[in-house]
Order: structure tokens, then C-alpha cells, then sequence
């Protein structure tokens, strides 16, 4: 699942490469991740339209065109690609842009994903986008407006920091990264974290997203799409070797979600 980090290195590719190219045609490839409007308006509507910039959201990234935004929810399995030749579609192509200088795709094996043109700004019909916290990199999120924020939301940490409404762009993977820097088990409850815990997981929440970012920089936008996190330092590591004091990775699944932790380092 692309995350706040992937999703800020996708916008940054894609605005070095796509601000100011016009879109020339659009192909819905699969109508199943297109909401609120008919697949021939997605397909028309954007059409002369020109791509101004694009900037992560949370978990979305906004496409900003001339009148309109179009807006993606990858949620578990969307990907992006830029490719500079045409090919046939393949069954996990669900639309793709095509301008005059690159094809943008936007594929999706699990099709979960979500799109939405939407008139500039107006994004009140998009599931999920009301009512979310701040981002998890907002240099506005200080720690005292961590805290505040925190305060606020009942439950396992793990299940808080995945919690749009607390802050928004961190999911199950990152989750399991913070938690792990930070010597806290995801299984905790929030109301049992001390001042000082508190700390430690806001400090973890800004090293690891920052780390993370500055890694994935360095990496090309169709590198991005493989789903290639050999950084991670404890997520999907289950039976291997803590990095920090090498005992082993335990896991749970729940919910389809894997949660990694080490019972030595993490309290």
C-alpha cells in the first residue's frame, strides 16, 4: 500500500515530468475504480485539460489539472507508471492519461483503488477525504498538537497511528516501523503510553517517514510500482532477525493485516 513517503516521491516524479503537458486522450480500462461519474465523462472531461501539479494527500494524491482534480485512493494495490511508448492494456490497467509527452497508467491487481475527477477543489463526494488529521510530516504537527491530538482517540497505538482522523499518511506498514524505532508493542493501549512513551513515538514518527522519504528519492517513479521495500526494518520480516537487537520477528494476521514486532525491543 502506497503510503505519506511513496506518495510524496509519486507526486514529486510526476510533476517533474508531467506539469504543463496537455492530456490528449483518456481510456478507462476498467470502469470498477472509477466513482462518482460516468466513465464516459472520465473519459472526455479531462480531455485539453492541462496538468498544473500533482501533491500527496494523506493516503490520496491530487492531480491538479486546469478546471479539474483528478483524485486516486490506490488503497492496497494501486500503482502509477509513466511509460513513452504505447502498449496494449493489461488485465490490472485500470485507466491510463495519455499527454504529450508520456502515457500515465494507473494500475491495480486487487482493484480496490479510487478515482475521482472532481471540479478544482471540490472534493466533498470523495470517500474518506473529510475530516482528517493533519499529516504525519506537517512541520505544523508539533509535538504539543501530537499530544493534543492523541488524546483524543481510544484503542491499540498501532490502530490510532492508522487512523486517518489522528493524523493522515501512515499505514499498516509504517505502523510497524514507528512502533518498532519508537520501543513500543502495537498491541498497547493508548491510554497506557507515559509522557515519555509519547515522546518516543512522536520523535519515531517523524525519523522513520523522514528516513523512508529520503530513500525512496533517490529511486525512479516505475521502480516505485514494484512494491520493493527492502528498507523496512521489521515490516513483513516475520521470523527473521530484529535490526536492532537481533532476536527474532514475531507476526499476527488480522483483518488481512500483518503486524510485525519484536518482544525484546518493544514494551
Amino acid at each position: 500500500m502506497p503510503e505519506l513517503p511513496e506518495l510524496e516521491v509519486i507526486a514529486n516524479r510526476l510533476t517533474e515530468r508531467l506539469s504543463g503537458s496537455t492530456v490528449q486522450t483518456v481510456k478507462v480500462h476498467s470502469h470498477i475504480v472509477i466513482h462518482g461519474i460516468a466513465t464516459g465523462e472520465f473519459e472526455e472531461r479531462a480531455v485539453g485539460e492541462t496538468f498544473q501539479s500533482f501533491r500527496p494527500d494523506g493516503k490520496f494524491i491530487v492531480m491538479e489539472l486546469d478546471e479539474y482534480d483528478l483524485v486516486v485512493n490506490p488503497m492496497l494495490t494501486g500503482r502509477f507508471r509513466l511509460l513513452e511508448t504505447h502498449r496494449t492494456p493489461t488485465k490490472t490497467d485500470m485507466f491510463s492519461l495519455r499527454t504529450d509527452t508520456a502515457t500515465l497508467w494507473y494500475y491495480d491487481r486487487k482493484r480496490m483503488g479510487r478515482a475521482y475527477l472532481v471540479p478544482k477543489g471540490d472534493y466533498s463526494n470523495i470517500a474518506g477525504f473529510s475530516e482528517r488529521g493533519p499529516s504525519a510530516l506537517d512541520p505544523a504537527l508539533t509535538l504539543e498538537v501530537f499530544k493534543d491530538r492523541l488524546r483524543r482517540h481510544r484503542g491499540q497505538i498501532k490502530n490510532v497511528l492508522r487512523n486517518q482522523r489522528f493524523v493522515k499518511g501512515i499505514g499498516n506498514a509504517y505502523a510497524d516501523e514507528i512502533l518498532l524505532y519508537a520501543g513500543i508493542l502495537p498491541f498497547r493501549r493508548r491510554s497506557t503510553l507515559s509522557d515519555a512513551e509519547v515522546v518516543k513515538l512522536y520523535e519515531a514518527m517523524r525519523t522513520v517517514l523522514t528516513r523512508v522519504l529520503e530513500i525512496l528519492s533517490t529511486r525512479h517513479l516505475n521502480e516505485l510500482g514494484t512494491e520493493k521495500r527492502d528498507f523496512l526494518m521489521i515490516h513483513n520480516r516475520g521470523g527473521g532477525m530484529c535490526p536492532l537487537c537481533g532476536g527474532r520477528v514475531s507476526e499476527v494476521t488480522a483483518n488481512r493485516f500483518k503486524t510485525n514486532y519484536c518482544q525484546t525491543c518493544q514494551k
